[in-house]
């Protein structure tokens, strides 16, 4: 049996790569949520197909989950760069959706402020690093997708990195700038633009360099999280683990009961306020959410 690694996936078909050589690659049987990063075994059909037959154990998954469907997008990451900008369209509910992500699989998450170059993005910068970067601790990085790139190189090496964010945050400009042979297709937005378009069709790994893999995926309009276990969500905001265990009532949801140890943090400034409802927007689709 020969093993390899899925690279694209579009639909029912995926790009296995096998020893620097990539292959068509199809299913066995009607199972087809293989997703790219899996490491995966194959059996050669002829110079140019292959047939997946199973998939190792992957050491996490990231996918998303609305209340209607579930959609994977990679798996065996080691970093999640969430990639944010001022324009088209800022989300404070994506990038926290997009932490509360990586916290849930023991990823690193690294906040990359785009268009850093715009007027207008000076306050945006000074409020992110703020509450992410100072308070939080999260890594934030700040640069000019257009301009230069070149000080994520050291971050991503011996890692296989997550690019993730919502169309027009200049994801695929920044995977050009680290690999130009990637011809990913971008879209200029016009000043006169409020909202980012879709540039790509399907997640795709590069190989940076020997020791450093960078998987861009299409840009995103939400990121659900229907998926999570409310019992454990508090535990994915690092700034409400001190306070765990300390409310009056054992089965507290953190929203209006009394002496609430997370409320009570909130009211004296050491839970931000957007962050608290955040958390209490989450926790109420969570436990109204539809059984799967």
């Amino acid at each position: 049996m020969t093993t390899g690694l899925v690279v694209n996936s579009y639909g029912r078909n995926f790009i296995v790569e096998i020893e620097n050589k990539t292959f068509k690659a199809t299913t066995k049987s009607k199972k087809n949520d293989y997703v790219v990063g899996d490491i995966v075994n194959i059996e050669l059909i002829n110079d140019t197909q292959v047939q997946i037959i199973d998939v190792h154990s992957r050491k996490n998954l990231i996918f998303r989950t609305d209340q209607n469907r579930s959609k994977i997008i990679a798996s065996n990451v080691t970093q999640l760069l969430i990639v944010i900008a001022i324009k088209p369209n800022f989300n404070i509910f994506f990038l926290n959706s997009c932490l509360i992500c990586a916290e849930s699989q023991d990823i690193q998450p690294i906040i990359i402020i785009n268009k850093i170059d715009l007027a207008e993005s000076q306050q945006f910068i000074t409020e992110i690093t703020e509450l992410y970067g100072k308070k939080l601790n999260y890594k934030i990085v700040e640069l000019s997708a257009l301009n230069n790139c070149t000080e994520l190189i050291p971050i991503l090496r011996n890692k296989t990195s997550l690019l993730i964010g919502q169309s027009g945050v200049g994801k695929s400009t920044i995977t050009n700038q680290i690999i130009p042979e990637a011809n990913t297709r971008t879209h200029a937005i016009t000043k006169s633009e409020t909202s980012g378009s879709h540039t790509t069709t399907n997640a795709t790994l590069y190989h940076v360099n020997n020791n450093a893999d960078l998987i861009d995926c299409p840009g995103l309009h939400e990121f659900g999280l229907y998926h999570l276990d409310i019992e454990s969500l508090t535990d994915y905001f690092p700034e409400f683990r001190e306070f765990i265990g300390k409310c009056k009532f054992r089965n507290c949801r953190h929203t209006n009961e009394p002496n609430c140890a997370i409320l009570n943090a909130s009211k004296l400034g050491l839970i931000d306020n957007q962050r608290l409802n955040y958390f209490q927007v989450l926790s109420n689709k969570l436990l109204t959410k539809p059984t799967y």
